[in-house]
């Protein structure tokens, strides 16, 4: 009693001497008229009250609270805060005071921080109630402040009493919400005692801790509740039968404190231990856990860790700091969890567990084991197959068999990586630097493993087994390296048991047998390489041993080219025997050092085409010219292979065209929504999903827009048959080359591939630019190939499909470089993905060999419009180019438009818009390239204006050098929403009409086809259409089209007499009369002529034929066997053509004379036969030439 009393004295004494300190006097100078308060924050609070001037129900009376902050002598920051019995009624009346024209906010903010300047603010009229009460606490705040250069004395005696009182009272006793606010209050108090800005701050901060304080509630008194608690190993597997199961000691002292040992705790810091479970436990009495460490929600945890070279910070937060925590702390649960362990506080105050409760062990009937004795983990290793994949932590392992024993096992040690378990029985005694604990687990050799029990976050789950585990002994076996050709090899086995039946198997050797040290194969089919001798117990009591032997050869097969840096075939070698050997590489030792081949450390020296990888470490920092010593060592060859290298670096950078999506592209191009792949379901004007950022652009269209995009970007067909068609360019209006070389006939959406298959278009996509410059690091190559469709220099380069102005292009050949116009850099991210920098557009190149940069037209040249608004493309401004603009149409990439307002210098851009190809921009045959802006993800107009003042557009083209073309856009050309919805269709029925009535049997096929897509275009909008502006564009399409066609011309008469009768010449002679070579070329030569005869394409070409075939007649050459015309063959003659002799000069003729009969009339009937046969075939011997309409 005594002391108690002592105390509650003394604490009152100390109370009495802090207010006696805090109420020492000293002169406060307050800030007052002109005088400039001291820098801080002010703080008061004032009543707006009503008078009898006002209406009952008009507003409510409410408090206002000024805080005054000053800096430099001025109020650098006024805040008014409406407080008790504000109602959003009073809004107005507050608004007006505070932060409208004439409010307190607005007309003192950065001004004087004097009692004056407060002074000089009018009362708002129609706020003069709010007006009064702002002013009176402000000039209240400010004349609780100092003024500026004053040494103030401030009285802290009241908040250091509260911060006091705070600090005596204890968590546990009041509910988590009010005690986080207090302890907030708390936060903020010792920061204003520290500080000690003003005595109003000071105050303020006393008197919301002493409120905080007084607005704790009591924690009801829990008897019964659930935690998380740290459970060590031997107590949590007690309930199992489970004998020892101790800590975990771990010399690597990384993997102990990460993620890959979760469900465990540790109490060391340093990592030297793993020591339990942390698992959900019942509470019976909560009273027991004041005796252990609580862990709450604000338990911080900072693990850092350093593993493979690489340091990892981890920050465990609330329940998850008990990972590193003292046994038995806990955290207290807010839900019942679904299973649990329920403890018991045994007479000496200690805690048991229980079996897991609340949770029924799950059977995994489709879950198997794989089971083995080889492991470096241990003396055996059993991995688990078909664990669910929802099992995130796995807590502990129980293994039963059935002779009825348990064996717990433990994270690191036993279990890995969730489905890896592995245990010593005391052979292997060591792992990664960790001795085994095997005391617990000697007694399962000989038993049969019947049950695996999992206790996981997802619940326990059970796999049932039969396998037994075979006894293990100190046994050895031995066997030497032998040569392929010898048939034996040397083994030492020792230690067997007595009744161990020993039996000797190798895979892949035939006739196996040992005997008296020796074991012997077939040499006939034994190969070089390595092999595993395993003796097995027949009885299948006792473990197996084995041991790796090789079976090698003198030969080495390879030796080093230096021109090419790799191996190759040495003489009497194949390309087969290489590939053989480098699969076999060991290990490489480069000047000393030798690196494995294989394995969890490897360094590949040798690629597996042979060649040396010069980006591995032992070359990495070398410079050219450096010579390495290397010597290779292969499995199964008994010598070594050894040559000196030197060092030819590759460049560091590798230049080739990448194929980027629109929005890879865009990233780094500042444009609005840059990198954006948002889309929106919203259409614009003409029906498309056209509105969203730089997603890709997709189109149900089967017209002549499929062949447009192909000209620059990367352009798929979906089709029904899940495949994706990536189009390279058309060779015709229905033929299509593929990125893969191969063909496919579209046909308005039926597709047919090279086999005969057909399938249907569902989508056309344009998924971004195929030829975009790229810089990359050499040694970032092949993972840029993994991801991308990357055109290395040297590649051919294709696109497009030729229809009038546009033309394709083939066969042109990538030669990208430092100065190529348009190159970004790529760069590899840490994830491994990529980003691309900003194009440089002011490169010296075109990035295509033997291709100097062009440049585009100028705007006139170009023939630039800025068209009257219509959204017939579904944008709200347009810029056509209908002049000279047909190869910067095939070739054009993007454009970027800028906008600069009212700006007519051209200085302050207001927004940059990046745009996508078919969805903003477009180019047609004949109507020019056409581009828009759409209101969209990508471009909206920034507030306050509407799309009228000066712009630019800047064109991107492959080959070409940037050009920029400015303009002014009027309201003409801004399109609005018409409030006319009315829409015209006559002049579209016309125009179809008027090309239904035309016959396809007077127009060329191409130029038929064209117009036939026009005019199923128009079809299409007459069905379905969109706007007035839709309907009139596809008018003129179909107009321009009709007007394109090309009539087919007259016939113009071709003569193929003489032909004819040549090729009947040849084919009276007999091939056996003439040596086989002639005879080949004559052959060729009349297979010609019959081509010429049936296509009469002119008649310089029948001509040709005829004198050709008639060469080859006269160069037949004679079979050595024959003697004049014994075989009764006639002698080959020359036909002539009409009007020549048989030298081919021309004939003169005899006037008046009749012409020799020397020839059978039969004969003369039969070339008319011919003659009129070859006239029926090619329309009377006519062919057709074109003629334009």
């Amino acid at each position: 009693m005594k002391n108690k009393e002592m105390k509650v004295k003394a604490m009152s004494m100390a109370v009495a001497m802090s207010m006696v300190v805090g109420l020492c006097p000293s002169t406060i100078f307050a800030a007052t008229g002109s005088q400039t308060a001291k820098d801080g924050t002010y703080t008061k609070t004032a009543h707006v009250t009503r008078t009898e001037d006002d209406s009952d129900d008009e507003w409510e009376e409410y408090d206002v609270e000024v805080s005054l902050k000053v800096e430099d002598g001025k109020f650098s920051e006024i805040t008014v805060t409406p407080k008790e019995g504000y109602d959003e009624e009073n809004a107005s009346y507050f608004n007006k005071a505070y932060s409208k024209s004439k409010g307190f906010k607005t007309k003192l903010e950065g001004q004087a921080a004097t009692e004056d300047t407060i002074n000089s603010w009018d009362t708002v009229s129609g706020a003069t109630r709010t007006s009064d009460a702002i002013k009176k606490a402000a000039l209240e705040a400010i004349q609780s402040a100092p003024v500026a250069g004053e040494t103030v004395t401030i009285d802290t005696a009241k908040l250091e009493s509260a911060i006091a009182a705070a600090e005596k009272l204890t968590e546990s006793d009041y509910t988590a919400d009010s005690w986080s606010a207090m302890q907030t209050k708390l936060t903020v108090a010792k920061a204003a005692l520290k500080a000690k800005e003003s005595q109003s701050a000071v105050d303020t901060a006393a008197d919301e801790l002493n409120a905080a304080v007084k607005a704790l509630k009591k924690a009801e008194v829990v008897k019964e509740t659930y935690v998380l608690m740290n459970i060590p190993y031997s107590e949590f597997y007690a309930a199992d039968q489970v004998a020892g199961a101790d800590s975990v000691s771990s010399a690597t002292k990384a993997k102990t404190r990460s993620t890959l040992v979760a469900g465990s705790y540790h109490v060391n810091s340093d990592g030297t231990d793993i020591t339990g479970i942390t698992y959900p436990v019942k509470i019976s009495d909560a009273s027991v856990l004041k005796n252990y460490t609580q862990i709450t929600d604000d338990s911080k945890l900072s693990i850092t860790v350093n593993m493979k070279g690489k340091e990892t910070t981890t920050e465990y937060n609330g329940k998850d700091a008990l990972f590193e925590s003292a046994s038995y702390s806990y955290y207290i649960l807010s839900e019942t969890p679904s299973y649990y362990k329920e403890a018991t506080v045994n007479a000496d105050g200690s805690l048991s567990f229980s079996e897991v409760k609340g949770a029924t062990a799950q059977k995994l009937s489709d879950a198997s084991i794989d089971f083995t004795t080889d492991t470096k983990y241990g003396d055996y290793e059993l991995d688990v197959n078909g664990l669910p994949e929802t099992v995130n932590t796995v807590y502990g392992v129980v293994i039963s068999t059935k002779e009825g024993d348990n064996y717990g096992l433990r994270h690191l040690e036993n279990i890995w990586k969730k489905k890896e378990l592995a245990w010593s029985t005391g052979f292997v005694t060591t792992s990664h630097g960790n001795t085994l604990d095997s005391k617990n687990y000697e007694k399962m050799m000989g038993q049969t493993i019947n049950k695996i029990t999992y206790y996981t976050d997802n619940g326990i789950y059970e796999i049932d087994a039969d396998q037994y585990v075979p006894v293990k002994f100190n046994g050895t076996i031995a066997a030497e390296n032998a040569d392929v050709e010898s048939g034996k090899v040397n083994v030492t086995v020792e230690g067997l048991p007595d009744d161990y039946q020993a039996e000797y198997t190798v895979e892949g050797l035939e006739d196996v047998q040992v005997k008296d040290g020796v074991l012997t194969y077939k040499t006939k089919g034994a190969e070089i390489g390595k092999y595993t001798l395993k003796v097995s117990d027949k009885s299948g009591k006792y473990a197996d041993l084995t041991t790796d032997f090789e079976l090698t050869t003198e030969a080495v097969p390879v030796v080093f080219n230096s021109e090419s840096a790799a191996l190759v075939a040495a003489e009497g070698y194949a390309a087969e025997d290489v590939t053989s050997y480098v699969k076999n590489i060991e290990s490489v030792t480069v000047d000393g050092t030798e690196y494995a081949a294989t394995g969890k450390r490897a360094v590949k020296i040798i690629k597996e085409d042979g060649t040396i990888d010069t980006t591995v470490a032992p070359f990495k920092n070398a410079e050219n010219g450096q010579e390495f010593k290397i010597t290779v060592k292969a499995t199964g060859y008994a010598k070594d292979c050894e040559f000196t290298y030197t060092l030819s670096q590759e460049s560091e950078y590798t230049y080739a065209y990448v194929g980027l999506s629109w929005a890879e592209y865009w990233a780094a191009e500042n444009v609005q929504a840059a990198g954006n792949t948002s889309s929106s379901d919203a259409k614009d004007s003409k029906g498309e999903s056209d509105k969203g950022a730089f997603d890709t652009v997709t189109r149900a269209t089967v017209n002549h827009g499929l062949h447009r995009g192909s000209f620059q970007c990367n352009a798929v067909i979906k089709a029904e048959n899940g495949k994706e068609y990536a189009v390279e360019y058309w060779t015709d209006g229905t033929t299509a080359v593929l990125t893969d070389g191969s063909k496919i006939t579209f046909n308005r959406g039926e597709i047919t591939e090279e086999s005969g298959a057909t399938t249907k278009m569902t989508e056309y996509d344009v998924l971004g630019l195929k030829y975009v410059p790229v810089k990359v690091k050499t040694s970032d190559l092949d993972a840029l190939k993994a991801s991308y469709r990357v055109i290395e220099n040297g590649s051919e380069l294709a696109g497009g499909y030729s229809e009038k102005n546009l033309v394709s292009y083939t066969g042109l050949v990538a030669n990208v470089t430092e100065n190529t116009n348009g190159l970004k850099t790529a760069t590899k991210n840490e994830d491994g993905s990529f980003s691309f920098s900003a194009r440089v557009n002011h490169g010296s190149e075109s990035g295509i060999k033997d291709q100097a940069l062009k440049t585009a037209p100028t705007a006139e040249e170009a023939g630039l419009t800025v068209k009257e608004a219509s959204g017939s493309y579904g944008e709200f401004l347009r810029v056509d180019l209908t002049g000279n603009y047909g190869d910067l149409g095939s070739n054009l990439q993007t454009v970027t438009w800028t906008y600069y307002g009212d700006d007519s210098t051209y200085t302050n851009a207001k927004a940059t818009y990046g745009t996508k190809f078919a969805a903003d921009n477009w180019m047609h045959k004949a109507m020019g390239i056409q581009l828009g802006l759409t209101d969209s993800l990508r471009c909206t107009l920034p507030e306050g204006t509407d799309g009228t003042g000066y712009w630019t557009i800047t064109l991107t083209a492959f080959g070409y050098n940037d050009v920029t073309y400015k303009f002014q856009a009027t309201e003409e050309n801004i399109v609005k929403e018409s409030e006319d919805k009315t829409i015209t269709t006559t002049e579209l029925e016309a125009a179809i009409a008027k090309a239904e009535a035309l016959k396809e049997a007077e127009y060329t096929a191409e130029s038929w086809a064209s117009m036939q897509m026009e005019l199923q275009e128009a079809k299409d909008e007459l069905k379905n259409p969109k706007t007035q502006a839709t309907v009139d564009e596809a008018v003129s399409h179909l107009n321009a089209a009709v007007e394109a066609l090309v009539k087919i011309e007259e016939p113009a008469a071709v003569d193929t007499s003489s032909l004819e009768k040549v090729i009947s010449d040849a084919a009276a002679l007999k091939e056996a009369d003439y040596t086989v070579d002639s005879w080949k070329a004559l052959q060729s030569a009349l297979t010609d002529a019959k081509s010429a005869l049936n296509a009469k394409e002119s008649q310089e070409k029948v001509d040709k034929a005829t004198d050709e075939l008639n060469a080859a007649i006269k160069a037949l050459e004679k079979n050595g066997n024959q003697v004049g015309s014994q075989n009764g063959s006639a002698t080959p003659t020359v036909t002539k053509k009409a009007g020549t002799t048989t030298d081919g000069s021309a004939s003169k003729g005899t006037s008046g004379s009749k012409a020799a009969k020397t020839g059978d009339p039969a004969n003369v009937l039969g070339l008319l036969g011919l003659a009129f046969s070859s006239l029926g075939a090619g329309v009377g011997g006519f062919a057709w030439k074109r003629k334009r309409k």
